[in-house]
């Protein structure tokens, strides 16, 4: 990816580390998500790849990422998910009805 949006960027950055990840870091959070989204939008639709990290739980259920998620249906930018545990999950997340 391009530029990862988290929820919390020093998590993600602890974690990016740990990993030997590299990649430059936006915050993206219920403080913030009303102006990030369509920052986020305008990044996918220049043909930049994000990835979306929250702090807990799959990014689109039940956070800012469900925001970002509609923005982008409505921007017209695709989204993908990393299924975990649960598929259906994964494809609630990413449809823009969460």
């Amino acid at each position: 990816v391009d530029i990862i949006a988290s929820e919390d960027t020093r998590r993600t950055g602890r974690l990016l580390k740990h990993f030997g990840i590299s990649k430059p870091q936006v915050s993206h959070h219920e403080h913030n998500f009303r102006t990030r989204a369509p920052e986020l939008v305008a990044m996918a639709q220049e043909g930049k790849s994000i990835a979306v990290v929250s702090d807990a739980g799959t990014p689109g259920v039940a956070d800012p990422g469900t925001e970002l998620v509609q923005a982008c249906v409505e921007g017209g930018v695709r989204v993908e998910a990393v299924p975990g545990a649960c598929a259906a999950i994964a494809a609630i997340s990413t449809s823009g009805m969460a």
